[in-house]
């Protein structure tokens, strides 16, 4: 089984090689190609089995190559992966028991699971079956998450939290921006912020300068800029006020029983 990899962009070609690799899937051969020209060029050569391909690229789009490819190749399998909703053109020139479509960028689940239906059975590895109950979209997201949360006091530095989930770590940035609507920096922060402002309602052991290391963040003139930014007051002054509340919560609680 030859596979063709066809993507414009080096880092997509990485990170499918990667997936690809990582899934065991029985692939014998791994080909890439960066556009659709060297793409039907290659899979004659190669004699390529399945293709994993974008549609936008230059000198030759997806589409026209796998025309082409179809043409001289009729049992090569064609799995289109774009970041445009363009599966209906795709329809209109590959037929529709040879034509798979993917968005951008797909969860490695999901090009597994693509790449598995149009392996012959004899060829999977038993132990790499794809399940497909329980399925989560982006369980490593969820992961890297429940990771950022119990770890602030360290340095998560995107490779380091891309090494997790063995991911490349502008792959993990982009898609964690697309689930979350917000970057690494920013999640992170914001969480930063939360454990913050718990230390500083709850405990009055703990100076400004010392919460601030323990949320990750060692220069404390830095954390005090932040979180002034995001809650419009300095750490002293959100501490301040937050006993100045519980204190008088326990007034009123003594008042009553009296």
């Amino acid at each position: 089984m030859n596979l063709l990899i066809v993507d414009d962009e080096p880092l997509e070609r990485e990170v499918l090689t990667m997936i690809i690799n990582k899934g065991k899937l029985g692939i014998n051969r791994v080909v890439e190609a960066k556009n659709g020209m060297d793409a039907v060029q290659l899979a004659t050569e190669k004699q390529i089995d399945l293709v994993l391909m974008d549609i936008e690229m230059p000198v030759m789009d997806g589409l026209t190559a796998a025309r082409m490819i179809k043409k001289d190749l009729p049992d090569c399998r064609i799995i289109f992966l774009t970041a445009n909703n363009e599966n209906h053109l795709a329809e209109q020139i590959i037929p529709k028991e040879t034509n798979e479509y993917l968005l951008k960028p797909a969860h490695p689940q999901e090009i597994i699971q693509a790449l598995t239906k149009h392996i012959p059975v004899e060829q999977r590895p038993v132990m790499n079956s794809v399940r497909s109950e329980g399925f989560s979209r982006h369980p490593e997201i969820a992961t890297i998450m429940e990771h950022i949360k119990n770890n602030l006091h360290l340095d998560l530095k995107l490779d380091y939290l891309a090494e997790l989930v063995h991911f490349n770590g502008q792959y993990l940035s982009r898609l964690f921006k697309q689930e979350t609507k917000q970057t690494l920096t920013q999640y992170i922060t914001a969480c930063r912020i939360e454990k913050a402002k718990h230390y500083l309602s709850y405990s009055s052991d703990y100076t400004v300068v010392e919460i601030s290391r323990k949320c990750g963040i060692e220069d404390s003139n830095y954390f005090a800029r932040v979180f002034k930014k995001y809650e419009g007051v300095s750490p002293s002054q959100y501490q301040q006020q937050a006993h100045l509340n519980r204190k008088k919560r326990m007034n009123s609680f003594n008042n009553f029983l009296m």
